[in-house]
Formats: structure tokens, sequence, C-alpha cells
């Protein structure tokens, strides 16, 4: 894949993101002394502490930097462990009305970071020697690179940033660093105290950026506590005995009967919580149209981790126009070709009347701010150019419109430690000649769920799916649109007034909400024969289908979407339901986290692949069955036969093909297997499947016609039977299993059946038994094989918010969207 960190010379990044305002020259500059720097001509001898006090005082007292200042940060967190945060950099530049004086980061303030080390080889995490990597694998190197992506990945999370520039001093020597969502720019190191002229022609520069150039989303208004819409934050965020409560079932009063706009207590709490002292409040715009709407935001509800990433980040917001809460979510989409923005997906969605999908407000890119440092790195390849878009859409799965608290890793929630560097965007072991074009982005949205982890019960779990499944076929069906992304942070929890059919009385229920359709697109649409307009593999990894994982690259179809429905079940019943799984967490990882390296690539890992393909049974260990003494043992029962069928018919398809691309042999043909006629299938089914017909499960027949043409095809087709085992031939009944995952409405009716039938023996009770994976536990399988590629099993890193590198590999997919796998977004 192509490096995520760019050198350029000094000079070229000074023109490129340090230039003169128009009317100043470079020689208008201030006189520097030739030994201003004298002081750390013995940086060998001294203690970092040592170095970055003498480094600051120099700066400071020789204004080096006219109207703003350095201040020190290195021994204290920031008093208001914003997320627990506790990350010490060494030093930050701040404006100078606004140095803070108390040690402390202050990483809301922070106009660029600075950081000190003293060794100069070992502690520099880039390499500039002539034919070496730039970002080293050397063990202390990479651990720095870590420490300086987590400082701006914290610096992009509390504030809202375009880019942030970084310094670094090692020893005599320093490098200049910018870094977006797309990469990193750096210098080459230099002596400044051999250079001082240099340094301090960058310093100066430095101060006569304004703040967008500094990095500064100038679309965010920062607002501090003399501000009018500060205060008001404060008041919306009071409780109001108005709130109509959100538990699930509650029956309204008849006050709340006579009030249409609602808000919901689940509302009211999360913005409680966004309005925190501790952090920056804010009114950002978001494109309306020909117009702009303000949102009154403050801290994130949800961010995704990882700094080179489209770097979601989720709002309760308050919207000043329409004077009610929203959603509002902010991120780096991707800028490609053919890449629908989602906001003009759900448009379309909400105008074809698709059900359970999320209301658009408004939405659009931000001002035109786009990442650079693609067109630095494309400069230095001249032969490889990217495709950069005219139109582009968001892609990588984030939770988006909930609260996600609740972003979970399949398994339990890991800290970045600093030696797991980025390379959040990786494709799947396969070169990538371009780093990923991102445009900000921001799209706001009526409804703020709740995470999937909230459900009730197994019965409600269930109901939550079927939901969202109907919204998948409603897409399908009347705006010809499939999600692409179906995944744990993708199905939400919606309360909402629903009306009694029988009585018309108003209660608040608990409805699934299928969010985040930023990868969706035009069901059947091919991939463009060149250069696809994302990486292969699109979705969230632990919920992708075994196809999607196996095949690369893949058109998503609807067997494949059914297919992650099964397995965010599967994740969420295991994980939350009483069962006989002895060691949840360590089934989660094996199924969910895991994947094989073959041949270069990442592929399904062995436990997802056995299940779905070879066992067509739930089962703990080989041979062991899985059981929730439940219906949804039912479910599992009825749909894992259906999609292992679904595998066998389509290996057997594609050994057919290939075998169509043999020379013919003179043999006698060994009968082929063929799909029966739909009149001949016979489905043990407990009642009529909802929409589902004869027509329905009919599979296509082709009435080739008499001709020269389909003389050949039938020979070429009976030709091709030779090269397969009869063995491996579909039965009439594999052949019908199959077909009726082709579309949704047995799957639909299946889940149904559950929950609605009349039968003392489908009882499901109150199963749900909280978290069953312990917090302290710790994944057990390697992350990677540390002497190169196998086909072992190994665990795959989590794709929406945890970036791990092991030190075995030099990338390793993070999420599949346009990041690979599994944001925590």
């Amino acid at each position: 894949m192509a490096h995520k960190a760019i050198c350029i010379e000094v000079t070229e990044f000074l023109d490129t993101f340090f230039p003169l305002p128009e009317g100043v020259t470079a020689d208008q500059h201030p006189q520097w002394a030739e030994d201003v720097f004298d002081g750390l001509a013995a940086g060998e001898v001294l203690t970092e502490q040592e170095i970055q006090r003498r480094f600051v005082e120099t700066v400071n007292d020789n204004d080096l930097i006219p109207g703003l200042k350095m201040s020190t940060s290195s021994e204290k967190p920031d008093i208001t462990e914003m997320g627990n945060f506790k990350q010490k950099p060494d030093a930050a530049i701040f404006k100078a009305d606004s140095v803070p004086t108390d040690g402390r980061p202050h990483w809301a303030d922070q106009l660029i970071t600075v950081e000190f080390k003293r060794n100069t080889t070992s502690q520099d995490p880039f390499d500039d020697r002539k034919g070496a990597e730039l970002e080293s694998d050397a063990a202390t190197r990479k651990e720095v690179r870590g420490q300086l992506i987590d400082y701006s990945e914290l610096v992009f999370r509390i504030q809202h940033r375009t880019a942030l520039f970084m310094i670094l001093v090692i020893n005599r020597n320093i490098r200049v660093l910018r870094w977006d969502r797309s990469g990193t720019v750096v210098t080459p190191a230099f002596d400044y105290v051999a250079n001082p002229q240099l340094l301090c022609e960058i310093l100066w520069r430095m101060s006569l950026l304004s703040d967008e150039q500094l990095g500064i989303d100038t679309s965010a208004t920062r607002l501090h506590p003399s501000d009018t819409d500060y205060k008001l934050m404060d008041i919306l965020a009071l409780a109001s005995e108005t709130d109509l409560s959100s538990t699930h079932g509650h029956d309204l009063l008849p006050a709340e009967r006579q009030r249409k706009d609602h808000i919901f207590k689940h509302v009211r709490e999360k913005f409680q919580e966004a309005v925190d002292p501790k952090w920056p409040r804010y009114r950002v715009e978001v494109p309306d149209g020909d117009g702009v709407r303000t949102f009154l935001i403050g801290a994130p509800a949800f961010y995704a981790q990882g700094m080179a990433c489209r770097g979601t980040k989720g709002y309760v917001a308050w919207d000043i126009q329409a004077q009610r809460f929203a959603w509002l979510k902010d991120a780096w989409r991707l800028d490609y070709e053919r890449m629908e923005p989602e906001g003009v997906i759900l448009r379309k969605l909400n105008a074809h009347g698709v059900i359970n999908v999320p209301t658009l407000v408004c939405h659009g890119d931000i001002r035109n701010q786009k990442t650079r440092t693609p067109d630095i790195w494309e400069a230095q390849q001249p032969l490889r150019p990217a495709t950069p878009a005219s139109t582009a859409a968001s892609v990588s799965p984030s939770p988006t419109l909930v609260d996600p608290a609740h972003q979970m890793s399949s398994t339990m929630s890991r800290k970045r430690t600093l030696v797991e560097v980025e390379d959040e965007d990786t494709s799947d072991g396969e070169e990538e000649y371009t780093l990923r074009r991102h445009a900000h982005y921001r799209i706001v949205v009526q409804e703020v769920a709740k995470p999937l982890s909230e459900f009730l019960s197994g019965k409600h779990l269930v109901s939550v799916i079927i939901d969202c499944v109907r919204a998948h076929r409603d897409a399908v069906a009347k705006a010809n649109v499939v999600h692409r992304d179906v995944s744990s942070g993708n199905i939400l929890i919606l309360p909402k007034v629903v009306y009694n059919k029988n009585t018309g009385k108003p209660r608040v229920a608990w409805k699934g909400l299928l969010a985040d359709w930023e990868l969706s697109k035009p069901i059947h649409e091919a991939e463009p024969p060149l250069r696809p307009r994302q990486p292969p593999r699109t979705g969230t990894w632990q919920f992708l289908s075994v196809s999607m994982l196996t095949e690369n690259p893949k058109t998503v179809e609807i067997p494949d979407e059914l297919e992650s429905y099964l397995h965010v079940l599967l994740y969420f019943s295991v994980r939350y339901l009483h069962s006989d799984c002895k060691d949840p967490a360590e089934f989660i990882e094996s199924y969910f986290d895991s994947y094989t390296f073959q041949d270069g690539l990442y592929t399904c890992g062995l436990k997802k692949m056995r299940v779905i393909k070879t066992a067509g049974r739930l089962e703990t260990r080989m041979g062991v069955p899985l059981m929730f003494y439940s219906p949804m043992d039912e479910i599992f029962r009825r749909l894992l036969p259906l999609f292992k069928a679904h595998y066998k018919v389509q290996d057997y398809l594609k050994k057919k093909d290939a075998a169509l691309k043999l020379p013919f042999r003179n043999i006698r043909p060994m009968p082929s297997s063929a799909p029966p006629p739909s009149a001949t299938v016979s489905l043990a089914l407990d009642d009529d499947p909802d929409g589902v017909t004869a027509a329905s499960l009919a599979l296509d027949d082709d009435d080739d016609t008499d001709d020269d043409t389909a003389a050949l095809q039938a020979f070429a087709a009976e030709q091709a039977a030779l090269a397969i085992p009869v063995d491996d031939a579909p039965t009439p009944e594999e052949h019908a299993r199959a077909a009726l995952v082709q579309n949704h409405n047995f799957v639909l009716w299946s889940l149904k059946n559950v929950i609605y039938r009349r039968d003392p023996e489908c009882r499901w009770g109150d199963d749900k038994v909280g978290d069953r994976v312990p917090h302290e536990y710790k994944p057990q399988v390697p992350l990677a094989n540390p002497h190169g590629a196998s086909a072992r099993t190994m665990k795959r890193r989590r794709t929406t918010d945890i970036a791990v590198v092991p030190l075995a590999f030099s990338s390793l997919p993070k999420r599949l969207t346009q990041s690979q796998m599994p944001k925590a977004k």
C-alpha cells in the first residue's frame, strides 16, 4: 500500500503549507542571531527535559513566533480529563493571549503540538537514509510514531480540524509534520543549531498563517462561557417535565397525547452529557440546499479511532433554525468518482417511502475542505495518478445515529498501544498505489437512536432485526439500493410513538432503524473495470458474509446482506443472552475477529467458514452444538442450512464456469445437476411465508432458442460438467434451499414466525443476562503470525475504531469499507 507518510524538502514544505501573505516578502523577516540556539549545541549530554526547557525558553525569549507562544506540558495530563485522556505532549504553541501557565496540555486550545526526544536515531520515527523505508519498523521508532499519531488523533477529536502541524525536536535535529485524514507530510531532519536561520524562518512563517492555514475548521465557531449560545446549551440540557419517557411500552398520558413534537428523555440526557464543561462547545455550519443551517454541539457522543481514516464523529445537536434536537455526523468521506454522499442516498430513500431509515434534515461538503496529502504523494508518483472525485461519498461503516459509547469491538474495547501504529485504512494485503482522498462532510438526520446492545430480550432483538430487514427489502424494491454494510453499529434502536391498531392508543415502542447508508449503491451495479470506486471489500469485517471475505473483489448481493443480518443476530445473542456457550469471549473472538492470511490476502476465519459453509449449524467447537434454549435456536436451525446450500450451489457454479475455460475433452459426460422446477419443491413450513409464493421461490429457467448459439452453449456446458465430480453437484433440495436466500421473503417469514406464532412451545422468557464478555478479557489468538504469511487463522483487528498494526506486518487492514476491518467508526 502507499505509505501514509511522505517526505518532502523543507523549502517545498514552506512553499506549500506556509506561504507568505500577499505583500510580504521573504527578506522582510526579523533579524535572527546566528547563535540563537547555541544553548542546545551540547544536546548529546543534555536530558530530554533540559532540551525541552532550553528550546522553549529560546523560542519565547527571542519572540521567534510573533503573536504566539510555546508552553510546556509534559508533567501533567489535562486537568479536565476529557474521556480519560492521559496523554502529555511535551509542549504546544498557543495564541499569546491564551497561553496556559499550569503546565497542562489544554488540548482544546493547542495550535501546534511540539514533542521532544533525546536520542537522534532510535527515537526518530522516520528514516531519511537513501533506500530506507521512511516509516521504519524498528520498535522504538515505531513506538514514537504511534505516540505522535495518538497526539494528532486527540487534537482532531477534541477540536474541529482540517489539519494539524507538529514540531518534532530530536536532540539537535528537528522535523516539521503536517497531519490530515489521508496521511502525514514530513520534512527531512535538519540540525537547527547549525542552521538556525531555517528554523527561525519556519517559526516566523507559522506566525503569519491564518486560522484556516493553521488547519482550524473555520465552519465551526468556538463558543465561550460568555456567549449567548453557550448559555443556551446549558438551558437546553436541563430536564423538562414535558420530556417523554423513552421506556419501551410506556402508554402516553392524555397531556402527552396533545403534544406533537416530543423530546424523548434519552435525547435530553445525551445532550446533557454533551455539554460537559470539560469539553469545548461549537456552533457549526451544515449546508442546506443553497443556504446554511447552524447547530450547537458539545462533546461527541461517538468518535471513531484512527488518524488516516474518515474520522467520524457523532453529536446530539441543537438545530437553531428548527428549534429541535437532531443527530449530526461529521466525517471525512472518501472523495472518489461515482460515490454519492450519504445525504443524497437518504433523500432518495425518504422520497421512495422506505421504512425504518433515518430522515434527512440537511447535508453537504464543508467549504471545499479536502485532504492535501494525496496531492503531495501523487506528485512523487507521476506515472500512477489517482482518480479524484467529482462526487464522492463517505465510506466506512461506523455507528452513527447512536450514542456510541457502545461502539464495540467484538469482544471488548482495546486502547491502542504505542507500538500499534496507524495503517488504519489499508487494503487487504494488496498494494494500493495512492493515498485515499477525503472530503469534509456533515449530515444531519432527525432521529437520535440507541445502540443495538440496549435491546431488551432475545425476542426484542429479533423484532429489531425484522424492522431492519424490512427496511433493506424496501430499499431494494422501491429505490433499487442495497445497503452494503449491515453491521452491529448500523442496526439501531429508535424509541418512537406508535398507535395500537385496535384501540388507537399511543405508546412508546423500541423499533429498529437501519442507518449509515454511505456505502450503499444501486443493486447489481457492476464495479468499473479499471479502478474500483473504493477498496475491494465493503463493510465491517466481523459481519461480512463468508463470500465477501473470500472473494476479492465481489459485488455485494442480497444473500450477502441477509447473511450479515444473521451474523449480527448471532453476535448479540452469544454476547448478551443465556446460552450454553461457556466462553462467549473466546467464541466471539474466533468467529467474528479471526481471519486467515494466505497467498498475501486476508480472508474469512475458519470458525465462521465452518459454521456457514460446512456444518450449517451453530457449534461452540467442532461437533458441540451451541444452544440458547429459546426460539432463537429455531431461527438458526432454519436459516443456517439455507446458507450452506447457497454456498454449495455457488461453489458448483463457479467450478462449472471455470471448467468452461478448459479445453474440451472427449470423455463420456457425467450427469449434471440442474435446479428442479419450483412446482416439484416441497418445503415443510409452519405457515405461509410472508410474501413467499411459488413465483418468488422459482429459479429462472432460461429458454434457449434452437439456434447454433444455443447448441454451442449447451455443448460447452455439457463438457464443463466433465471437470466436476458428480458428488459436488447440489441436490434438488439444496437448489430449493439456496433459492430461499436470494430475496428477503423467507428470511423475514422465518424471523416473524418465532415472534408472532401462537405456540405454547415457542416461549422466549427473560433471556438477556447482560454482557457476558468480561471487561478485563484479553484476546487469546495472536494478532498476526510473527514469521510471515501462513494459512492458519489469526485475529483480525477491529474495523471501525481500533487501529492495530502487529510488528510482523507493515500494514494490517482495519476496516473494510474504505477502511477495512473491524469505525470502533
